[in-house]
C-alpha cells in the first residue's frame, strides 16, 4: 500500500513542478503590444479552407477591417477542393477589397501541408502568417503587433496565441479551459527557448527558414503536424530564433467544437502526433499528465476502501487545487472570466476525458475534414 501512495504523489509532484516551470516562465514573458504604425512589414497570408463558407466571410472581413496598409498585404487562399460556396463567398468579399490576392483550388482534396507547399511558389514576401478559416481576430492591430514584433525580435518563426470563441455549456468549457492552459504552456516553454507547442491557425514564419527544413517534407506523409512537426524541424536548424508574441492584439478566435464525438475526434488526431513527436519535454509532459489523470480516477475508486481514503481524497484535492489556480493564471491572459464558473465541474471531468484521449490516440485512427 505505501508503493502506491509513493506512486501517487510522486506522479502528482512531478506534475506540479512542470506545471509551476511553465507557468513561471509564462508570467515572466513581457506583454507586446503594437506601437509603431508607420513601419509595416510586406505579408502574405496564406489560409487553408474546406468547406467553410459559413466561416470564411468572418475570417477575411476581420483582416480586411486590420489597420494596416493593405498594398503591404498578400492574401493566398487555398481552397481544398470544397464542395459548398466556400469561394464564391471569399471571391464576392476580396474582389471589392483592394487587397492583392490569389484564390488556387484544387481539383482534388490534398490536405493542408500540400496546399500550403503548392501556396508557397506564389509568396511574394519574407514572412508568412498561416491561419485556418474558421478563425477570426477583434483586435485592429493583429497584423501590426506581428509585424513590431517581428522587427524587435527577428524570430524565423513566431508562435501566437490561440482562444476559443465565447459560448456558453460544459462542453465549451472544457475546450476554453484546455486551450487556455496549453496557451500558457505554450508561452512558458518558449520562455526557456524550449518550445514545444504551436498552432497552425495562428503561426508565422519566414519564407527563408521555410525553405531550409525543406517545408514539410520530413512529415508530409502524416495528415497534421504543420505545425508541430514543423516547429521541430526549425529548431534543428543552428541558430534559429523562435518566439512567443504573448499580446492579446494577437489573439486568433477559433470556434468550439458543439458535438462530444467531434470534439474527440479532433483531440485524439492531436494526440496521436506525440508518437511521431521525439520532443522529450512534449513526451514527458504528456506522459505525467496521462498517468496523474489516471491516477485521480483511481482515487476515485479508493475512496471507497478504508485503508487508503485519506491519501486518496488528499491527492484529489491537491489536483483540483493545482489544476484551478493554472487557470486562473491563463486566465489572466486570455479574458473569459466566466470559465472560473465552470473551473470545479471541468477538473472533475477532464481526467476522464484525458485518459480517454489518451488511450484512444494510440489505436484509433481519426478522419480529416
Amino acid at each position: 500500500m505505501s508503493v502506491l501512495v509513493y506512486i501517487l504523489f510522486s506522479f502528482l509532484v512531478f506534475y506540479a513542478l512542470i506545471l509551476a516551470w511553465t507557468a513561471i516562465g509564462f508570467a515572466f514573458t513581457p506583454y507586446f503590444k503594437a506601437k509603431d504604425k508607420n513601419l509595416q512589414v510586406p505579408l502574405s497570408i496564406i489560409i487553408c479552407a474546406r468547406n467553410e463558407e459559413k466561416n470564411i466571410s468572418i475570417c477575411l472581413n476581420s483582416l480586411l477591417k486590420q489597420n494596416y496598409v493593405l498594398h503591404k498585404v498578400q492574401l493566398i487562399l487555398m481552397n481544398d477542393a470544397s464542395r459548398d460556396n466556400t469561394v464564391q463567398r471569399a471571391e464576392a468579399i476580396l474582389s471589392r477589397s483592394g487587397i492583392n490576392y490569389q484564390i488556387i483550388s484544387n481539383a482534388q482534396q490534398k490536405g493542408k501541408k500540400q496546399s500550403i507547399s503548392y501556396a508557397m511558389q506564389f509568396v511574394k514576401n519574407k514572412l508568412i502568417l498561416l491561419r485556418d478559416a474558421d478563425t477570426f481576430t477583434l483586435s485592429p492591430s493583429y497584423l501590426q503587433s506581428i509585424s513590431d514584433f517581428y522587427q524587435k525580435t527577428n524570430s524565423d518563426l513566431i508562435i501566437a496565441p490561440i482562444a476559443i470563441a465565447n459560448s456558453t455549456g460544459l462542453l465549451w468549457a472544457l475546450q476554453s479551459i484546455e486551450n487556455n492552459i496549453l496557451a500558457l504552456v505554450t508561452g512558458g516553454s518558449a520562455f526557456y527557448k524550449k518550445a514545444f507547442l504551436c498552432n497552425g491557425a495562428n503561426l508565422i514564419f519566414t519564407k527563408e527558414i521555410f525553405e531550409k527544413v525543406g517545408g514539410y517534407s520530413s512529415h508530409m506523409d502524416v495528415a497534421s503536424g504543420d505545425d508541430i512537426y514543423f516547429l521541430e524541424d526549425v529548431k534543428k536548424v543552428q541558430g534559429s530564433k523562435v518566439n512567443y508574441l504573448k499580446s492579446r492584439e494577437a489573439l486568433v478566435y477559433t470556434y468550439p467544437t458543439f458535438s462530444f464525438s467531434a470534439l474527440l475526434n479532433q483531440k485524439i488526431r492531436w494526440a496521436s502526433k506525440f508518437k511521431r513527436n521525439k520532443n522529450k519535454l512534449n513526451f514527458s509532459l504528456a506522459l505525467i499528465s496521462f498517468m496523474v489523470n489516471l491516477l485521480w480516477m483511481l482515487s476515485l475508486l479508493l475512496l471507497n476502501f478504508h485503508v487508503l481514503r485519506q491519501q486518496a481524497l488528499l491527492f484529489i484535492s491537491l489536483k483540483l487545487i493545482i489544476d484551478i489556480l493554472l487557470l486562473f493564471l491563463a486566465s489572466a491572459f486570455i479574458k473569459n472570466k466566466q470559465l472560473l464558473w465552470y473551473s470545479l465541474p471541468v477538473a472533475c471531468i477532464y481526467p476522464v476525458y484525458a485518459v480517454i484521449v489518451g488511450i484512444s490516440s494510440l489505436f484509433v485512427k481519426t478522419k480529416w475534414k
